[in-house]
């Protein structure tokens, strides 16, 4: 079954074990989920109230939907 899941953070989740940090992915495109691998990269420049979608493939920007106004 497909999800469609809204996330809105643009970086990870940084947990302190005792003998190194992890990140955990919090944007939902890591490859590696559930740990970060970087790919929150583009979601930096996201602007508040737009809903985005990223290529499954790439990471790429591919629809961006305003739904402020």
């Amino acid at each position: 079954m497909a999800r469609l899941v809204k996330l809105e953070a643009t970086g990870p989740v940084k947990v302190d074990p005792s003998d190194k940090p992890v990140f955990v992915c919090a944007c939902g495109l890591s490859k590696k989920f559930p740990f970060c691998d970087g790919s929150h990269k583009p979601t930096r420049s996201e602007e508040p109230g737009c809903v985005y979608r990223y290529s499954g493939e790439s990471n790429e920007q591919v629809e961006k939907v305003d739904h402020a106004g």
